[in-house]
């Protein structure tokens, strides 16, 4: 499969297609990593300066292998000159006031935040390249420090040996496959740990953490709506385990995605009738892939016209900070933003508990 280089969006492909594998597992319920209230794919032990870092291979399933890190690796030799090679790695310095750090990145048309895109304007900032295509010129030629990458299994992590094998550290981030957002929010405490400015990572985790609880328990005791999501792709509907990312973004706004499955976070695939069938039982239509109106929706798909949901005009795509050359904010500043997130989908569903809120990430269609 080839894969974008914006691995904001490529996850979502990941996620969809994850679902028709014939050999995925059984799920079981993930444990929360060491040092971690959420995130799951990595850990934190000891104190002060005995502190070790494990950033575990997640995507891997034929291995328990990762990073770890010693306090000593990076204490007395910080990271100054850093290569981030997906556009969430993007939010968590920058959340942390460390842009300046940033030497080279994946993708330049991908990104949505203005500072590093002014940035790579001024030729400050690189654009190295993706995977297969990657400038390894120019990559040595950036003297990074670290190279933040992510990991997904089969021939695609070739590039990060390779990188390896030219002498640069490289660590791969599993952020993308944190399920709680929450547990994205929270490597904010692993780049704060490596860059030694961990007091701001958890005063600023704690803030938003306590803000999405906040807002979480606003929407606890009301009615609950139903969700229409996605839209097909290739004739295929896929429907989120109500275990996935933006399944609990939904609940925890008092939404329930139609179809998803109990205890599981990859997707389930149905064929276009099968979802059709209960689309009548949406209040919301959310999310239809990149489609930005309704006459585009009704366009790929007659039956579409006769969805309530489409109807009434309940239609909402998170594409609302979206980037002219399809680069996603959602998926970049949105990883340390859960809670204005979960607003917009809360104004969304009961409008009516925060008046004052205009949406942020999503749109509605016309």
């Amino acid at each position: 499969m080839k894969f974008s280089v914006n691995i904001s969006l490529a996850i979502l492909i990941i996620q969809f297609l994850c679902g028709c594998k014939n050999n995925i597992k059984e799920e079981t319920s993930l444990k929360t990593g060491k040092g971690c209230e959420y995130a799951t794919n990595f850990d934190i032990y000891g104190e002060n300066e005995s502190k070790i870092i494990v950033i575990r291979e997640s995507w891997n399933s034929e291995t328990n292998s990762g990073d770890t890190i010693k306090q000593s690796e990076y204490k007395d030799v910080p990271f100054k000159r850093v290569v981030c090679m997906s556009t969430s790695h993007i939010a968590y310095l920058s959340a942390l006031g460390l842009e300046n750090c940033i030497v080279g990145v994946s993708g330049s048309r991908y990104i949505s935040n203005s500072a590093i895109k002014d940035k790579i304007k001024k030729g400050d900032i690189a654009d190295v390249g993706f995977e297969s295509s990657l400038n390894y010129e120019l990559l040595i030629s950036l003297k990074p420090d670290i190279v933040f990458s992510y990991g997904i299994s089969g021939e695609n992590n070739q590039y990060i040996e390779k990188m390896r094998q030219f002498g640069i550290r490289v660590v791969t981030i599993g952020d993308y496959l944190e399920e709680h957002p929450l547990g994205k929010l929270e490597y904010l405490k692993l780049f704060g740990e490596l860059f030694g400015v961990r007091e701001r990572a958890d005063s600023i985790f704690n803030d938003t953490k306590n803000s999405y609880l906040n807002y979480k328990n606003l929407a606890a005791n009301s009615k609950r709506v139903k969700i229409l999501i996605n839209a097909p792709w290739k004739d295929v509907w896929y429907i989120p385990g109500d275990r996935s990312y933006i399944s609990v973004l939904i609940n925890d706004a008092g939404g329930d995605i139609l179809l998803s499955k109990k205890g599981k976070s990859t997707p389930h695939s149905y064929n276009l009738e099968e979802v059709y069938s209960r689309s009548s039982e949406a209040d919301y239509w959310l999310n239809p892939n990149n489609y930005s109106s309704i006459e585009e929706l009704k366009y790929s798909n007659p039956l579409f016209k006769n969805i309530p949901a489409l109807k009434k005009g309940m239609i909402f795509n998170n594409i609302l900070r979206n980037t002219p050359e399809g680069g996603s904010d959602f998926w970049e500043t949105g990883v340390v933003e859960p809670d204005a997130i979960l607003r917009d989908l809360i104004k969304i569903f009961h409008p009516e508990l925060d008046t004052g809120w205009n949406l942020k990430y999503y749109m509605q269609l016309k």
